[in-house]
C-alpha cells in the first residue's frame, strides 16, 4: 500500500511536527531560524538529527504558534525521560526540604501519566510537602493511594518507604500505637527482603526509637537507638558533590539533555545514600541522650549531650542546637543547679519558639517549670507548666499531655493545692478533654 502524501500524514516525531508546522505557515527554514537559530540547525532538527534544547524549541514553538506540549507531548520517550527526571528532581528537593520545589516536580511527573510504584513514589513525596505544610488528612490519603499500587514482593523497598512514612505521619498525630505497629512493619519488610538501604533503616529506627521511648519502653528505645547510630555513615565531602551533581543535573535539564540530567541526578542520588545524613545523626544522639538520662546514667548523657551539641554547631542546625540546652538542663537540674537549669531551659524555649517547634518548646517550660519549682518560685513554676500544657493541648499530643499534667499534678499536691491536683489527674487520666481553667 502507498504511503499516504506527507500533507496527510499524521506527524509523529518532533522533527515531523517542526516540518508540518512551519509548512503549514508556508515558512521556510530560513524564516523560522531567525536570529537566534540557524537554517542548517532546523534542518537538522526536521530531519531527527539533533535535539532542540528547550529554550530553542520555546523559540521555534512561538514562531510556529504552537504549545511546547505540541512538539514533544506525545513522544513516549520524551515523556518517560522528562517524567523520571521530574521524579528525581522531586526527590532532591526532600533532601534539601523545599517543600515547593517537591510539589512542583512531583506534580510535573503525575502530569507524565506515571503508573504503578512510580506513582505511588511521587505520591509519598507530595505526602512528605502535605505533612510539611500541616495537611495531615491529606497526606495519609495519598499515603493510602500509593500503598494500594505496590506489590509486596516486587516493589518491597517503595513498601517500606511507604509504611515508615505512614509510621511517621501516625506519631505526629499522636497515634503512637499506630505508628509503632506501622514504622516495626517498615522495619520488617526491610529485614525479610534484605533491604539493605542504610538512610532508609537510620530513619526508620529513629522514629521507631522514638516512638519506644515515648512509650515508656525504654530498653527497647534504648537498643533501636544504638543500632540507628551504628547504620548512619558519615562523609560531608559526598554531600557536597551530590550537590554538584544536582546543579549539573539542572543545567543539562535546561539544555534539553534528559538523558545527562537523569544521570546526574542519579549519580547525586547514589551518593546521597552513601553520605552523613547529619540530620539522622543529630536525632539520634539527643534521643539516645534523652534515654541515657531516663536511664538514670548521668555521665553517659551528659557525654552525648555535648557530642551532639558540637556536631550541631559544625552543622549550624540552631533547632538542634536548642533542644540540646534542654537536655543539658535536664542534666543540669538533676545534678543540683537549679538556677543554671533555669537559665539553659529558658533561653532554649525562645529559639523553640522563634522556630515554631511546639512540642521542644513544651519540653523546654517542663524542664524550666521543675528548675523554677525547685526554687520554691511556684508562681513562675506554674505559669511554665500551664503554658506548655496548652501548647501540647494546641498541637493534640495527648501522650505527652498527660504525662506532664501527671508531673504537675504532683507538684501541686506536694504544695496541698488539692483541688488543682485532681483536675490536672483528670486531665493525664483523659489529656483530650478541655484543659484546666488556670
Amino acid at each position: 500500500m502507498a504511503s499516504l502524501p506527507e500533507a496527510v500524514q499524521k506527524p509523529v516525531t518532533l522533527g515531523e511536527r517542526v516540518r508540518a508546522a512551519r509548512h503549514a505557515l508556508a515558512m521556510s527554514q530560513a524564516q523560522l531560524a531567525g536570529d537566534e537559530l540557524t537554517k542548517g540547525f532546523i534542518s537538522q532538527v526536521e530531519a531527527g538529527l539533533v535535539r532542540p534544547s528547550l529554550r530553542s524549541l520555546q523559540i521555534i514553538a512561538t514562531r510556529l504558534g504552537r504549545s511546547l506540549d505540541y512538539f514533544i507531548g506525545d513522544e513516549s520517550l520524551a515523556g518517560a525521560k522528562r517524567r523520571v527526571f521530574h521524579r528525581l528532581a522531586a526527590q532532591a528537593a526532600i533532601e534539601r526540604r523545599d517543600w515547593a520545589a517537591v510539589r512542583h516536580e512531583a506534580m510535573a511527573a503525575l502530569a507524565q501519566q506515571a503508573q504503578g510504584p512510580e506513582r505511588a513514589t511521587l505520591l509519598r513525596y507530595l505526602a512528605a510537602a502535605d505533612a510539611a505544610e500541616g495537611k495531615r488528612e491529606q497526606a495519609f490519603e495519598r499515603l493510602a493511594e500509593a500503598m494500594s499500587l505496590v506489590d509486596a514482593n516486587s516493589d518491597a523497598t517503595e513498601l517500606a518507604q511507604l509504611l515508615a512514612a505512614r509510621g511517621v505521619l501516625y506519631v505526629e498525630h499522636g497515634q503512637l500505637a499506630a505508628g509503632a505497629e506501622s514504622l516495626e512493619s517498615a522495619r520488617d519488610v526491610m529485614e525479610q527482603r534484605e533491604i539493605t538501604d542504610p538512610r532508609l533503616r537510620a530513619r526508620t529506627l529513629v522514629h521507631l526509637g522514638t516512638v519506644y521511648r515515648r512509650l515508656h519502653r525504654t530498653v527497647k528505645a534504648l537498643a533501636t537507638y544504638e543500632l540507628a547510630l551504628a547504620v548512619a555513615s558519615r562523609s560531608s565531602e559526598l554531600r557536597l558533590a551530590a550537590q554538584s551533581y544536582m546543579g549539573v543535573a539542572v543545567a543539562l535539564y535546561d539544555a534539553g539533555e534528559l538523558d545527562g540530567a537523569i544521570g546526574n541526578y542519579q549519580r547525586a542520588l547514589g551518593l546521597f545514600e552513601r553520605v552523613s545524613d547529619t540530620a539522622i545523626e543529630l536525632s539520634v544522639m539527643q534521643s539516645l541522650a534523652t534515654v541515657q538520662f531516663e536511664h538514670g546514667d548521668m555521665t553517659a548523657a551528659r557525654e552525648t549531650v555535648d557530642r551532639c551539641g558540637e556536631r550541631a554547631a559544625l552543622a549550624g542546625d540552631l533547632r538542634v542546637g536548642a533542644i540540646v540546652d534542654v537536655l543539658r538542663a535536664r542534666i543540669t537540674l538533676e545534678e543540683g543547679d537549679a538556677d543554671g537549669a533555669l537559665r539553659l531551659a529558658h533561653a532554649a524555649e525562645e529559639r523553640l519558639a522563634d522556630f515554631g517547634d511546639h512540642r521542644q518548646q513544651a519540653d523546654a517550660l517542663r524542664v524550666a517549670a521543675a528548675a523554677a519549682h525547685s526554687r520554691g518560685d511556684h508562681a513562675s513554676s506554674d505559669e511554665s507548666y500551664r503554658k506548655a500544657i496548652e501548647l501540647l493541648a494546641s498541637i493534640e499530643d495527648h501522650p505527652d499531655l498527660s504525662t506532664l499534667a501527671a508531673e504537675y499534678a504532683q507538684k501541686l499536691r506536694a504544695r496541698g493545692d488539692l483541688e488543682s491536683a485532681f483536675a490536672y489527674l483528670e486531665l493525664a487520666r483523659d489529656p483530650a478533654a478541655s484543659r484546666p481553667r488556670s
